[in-house]
């Protein structure tokens, strides 16, 4: 069995593009009940920036929009 520190390591030595597939099928590979309570401030943050964009201060872009631009940079597009 590996350690934490072995895959880590080993993962690093991944091509930057696998690296960054990697992160993403571990993410959709955690069930939104398994994730970490959010820290009280980080909470506040969203709160935050919930307001400022409530009160048409801050924009939003669509999450479609912004994980295509997201994958298209990473040259996950293939």
């Amino acid at each position: 069995m590996s350690t934490f520190q072995e895959v880590l390591d080993a993962a690093r030595t991944l091509a930057v593009h696998d690296r960054l597939r990697l992160v993403e099928a571990l993410w959709d590979d955690a069930a939104p009940s398994e994730w970490p309570v959010p820290s009280d401030e980080w909470i506040a943050e969203a709160q935050r920036r919930s307001a400022a964009h409530d009160e048409g201060r801050m924009p939003a872009t669509p999450w479609p929009v912004v994980r295509a631009r997201s994958r298209r940079k990473a040259g996950l597009n293939g």
